[in-house]
């Protein structure tokens, strides 16, 4: 009995924590359209990314979602990767001759799970997967999706995967009030502040496909690195023009460190705007308006309240301590060319205190918008009027001050 209890694993000298070699992240697969929603190009990245045979990363992605696979554009990957099934399943659409865009062969090859609604299980799944590296020595590339709203639901499996230092990607979108008619079942408010509390989660919030392509290629990365963690997306349907430029690769910086300026602040600037997300139109369209009243006039572009929020947080606990070493934080960076008496209107489609911060990095006053009551039922143009986050409201808000 000795000897059987000696030779269990359990009691095995072998390092029980096992360690994963780094996968190479190619460049993200992006191509401009006209016109898109960073929902969109989310999921033909994944299927470009799917398309490539024999690719470490494409080989490894495994995605999840909790009933919503089509509904937050996973179908092109599940399409070309298949479904996981412990045995071969054929399509019982196509077996009972029923039209279906989708198909749903499951093999023990298939790289998709699928999961009824049951958002606590795609945290538990996202946690097992993300544990792979550490727990059998081979990467994987968890991409779980669902409706931002129901992140609330599997809140409590999210902090235990985050505190177990797994590593996932979870896109949550349709997300804010933006997908108006469902009504304020299916609109988000508070989740931008999880994104922000969250431990060992990074959060992001970008308003173009070509910001969303940086970021995804920067966080396969992330995901890999000893000091890094999971990732979120909180994406929109909106769908945005979308800007005709190519990115530097100090302007992805800024896009991955938070923000940039998408309009540049002149010399003394005394007035900013602020957007995340799917508020950019309404933003540019205020920005427009306002610029010939106040030249100069900044319009800043936040694709990631969390890494603007607590690199800056940190920086002020190291100053405490004295050990800041003259160093500034990108936001601090990004303020230091607006007046001292300058104003800032911020707007989310989120709650507003998600934003309304950046008024204490440089003591700037703040207008900030954003949503702070359960959303109502309309078209997006009635529900940015009724919660005041539209251009005019944004033009109302920035005119408090002539």
């Amino acid at each position: 009995l000795r000897d059987y209890i000696a030779s269990a694993p359990f009691n095995d000298d072998a390092p029980r924590n096992k360690s994963a070699k780094h996968i190479t992240i190619p460049e993200m697969p992006y191509a401009r359209a006209e016109t898109s929603s960073t929902q969109e190009v989310f999921g033909k990245i994944l299927n470009e990314l799917a398309k490539m045979k024999g690719s470490d990363l494409s080989d490894r992605i495994v995605t999840t979602s909790p009933d919503v696979t089509v509904s937050t554009n996973l179908g092109g990957f599940v399409n070309q990767r298949g479904l996981f099934g412990r045995e071969e399943l054929a399509d019982q659409f196509k077996e009972r001759k029923v039209p279906s865009a989708q198909k749903w062969i499951r093999s023990p090859s298939g790289q998709h799970v699928e999961l009824g609604i049951a958002e606590n299980n795609l945290f538990l799944n996202l946690a097992a997967l993300g544990l792979s590296h550490s727990l059998f020595g081979e990467r994987l590339f968890p991409i779980g999706t669902l409706y931002d709203p129901f992140i609330a639901r599997g809140l409590d499996a999210l902090n235990y995967a985050c505190y177990q230092d797994a590593r996932f990607m979870v896109v949550a979108t349709p997300s804010g009030i933006t997908l108006a008619p469902e009504g304020g079942a299916h609109q988000s408010i508070s989740t931008p502040m999880i994104g922000m509390g969250q431990p060992g989660l990074t959060s992001f919030e970008p308003s173009f496909g070509d910001e969303l392509a940086a970021i995804m290629g920067w966080s396969f990365e992330h995901m890999q690195d000893r000091e890094g963690g999971s990732i979120y997306l909180r994406l929109s349907t909106k769908p945005l023009s979308q800007p005709e430029r190519d990115l530097s690769d100090s302007e992805k910086t800024e896009i991955i460190s938070g923000g940039y300026w998408l309009r540049k602040p002149g010399a003394d600037c005394k007035m900013a705007i602020a957007y995340c997300g799917a508020m950019a139109p309404e933003a540019i369209a205020a920005w427009e308006k306002l610029s010939e009243d106040h030249p100069g006039l900044g319009l800043l572009a936040v694709t990631s309240t969390d890494r603007l929020y607590n690199e800056w947080q940190d920086l002020e606990r190291a100053r405490l301590e004295g050990k800041a070493d003259g160093k500034m934080a990108h936001v601090e960076n990004l303020l230091k060319p607006l007046a001292d008496d300058a104003r800032l209107v911020t707007v989310i489609d989120g709650h507003p205190a998600a934003l309304a911060w950046l008024g204490g990095v440089r003591g700037h006053a703040v207008a900030p918008l954003g949503v702070n009551a359960f959303g109502q039922c309309g078209d997006s143009i009635a529900l940015y009027d009724h919660y005041q986050i539209g251009t005019e409201a944004i033009l109302r808000a920035a005119k408090r001050w002539d």
